[in-house]
């Protein structure tokens, strides 16, 4: 890791919560933990955790939990081998969020907060949806906020308010009328080539 690079992505994460505007600033880094291309990253996240200090920041790991038809089971190795590659870099997840096609048991949940060093209410199933717009949704029955709120010793002012986002979905998956729109595009068979336009 380049020193001066590490001390860049850092002012970069940093820059919104100097601002002052905002009381939580949320910072995504992509890829799979373990490329060599999100090292820095991993290290400007580690550096800017130490210095803030646990009540300041929370990790959320995002992980696969595949399911094998054969053995008609889900399989936890993958998230905690990455978890393990995680910290390698220094870097202990306060929640993990898993992406699964099917339902998590208690017992998986279970085995996943102890082998990952996390505790069992912070083990977050991120079941496939409908929809994108179902993501909140379904985070919410979780209670990712709740989590995340209690890490970052924040009291919650209000109720969770998602009346209009319950009635957007619902526009969304009933609609009253019905437009056809032609797209031109090269990439047209790949399906997500022109998604953002296809989502617009």
């Amino acid at each position: 890791v380049v020193p001066h690079n590490t001390e860049k992505i850092k002012r970069m994460i940093q820059v919104l919560g100097q601002e002052k505007r905002f009381e939580i600033t949320i910072t995504y880094l992509g890829g799979t933990v373990g490329d060599i291309e999100s090292l820095p990253y991993l290290e400007a996240l580690r550096q800017l955790r130490w210095e803030l200090g646990p009540e300041n920041c929370v990790v959320i790991h995002l992980t696969l939990i595949p399911y094998l038809k054969a053995a008609k089971e889900l399989k936890t190795k993958p998230t905690q081998h990455s978890v393990k590659e995680l910290l390698r870099s220094g870097i202990q997840p306060d929640i993990l969020v898993c992406r699964t096609e099917h339902s998590l048991s208690k017992d998986i949940k279970r085995k996943i907060a102890l082998f990952c060093n996390v505790e069992q209410e912070a083990v977050i199933e991120a079941i496939d949806a409908e929809t994108i717009y179902d993501v909140p949704l379904l985070m919410a029955v979780e209670k990712l906020d709740s989590i995340v709120m209690q890490k970052l010793k924040i009291q919650g002012k209000h109720e969770l308010m998602l009346d209009s986002w319950k009635e957007f979905i619902h526009k969304y998956k009933n609609p009253v009328h019905k437009v056809n729109i032609g797209l031109i595009g090269k990439y047209n068979e790949l399906q997500d080539a022109y998604k953002s336009i296809h989502e617009s």
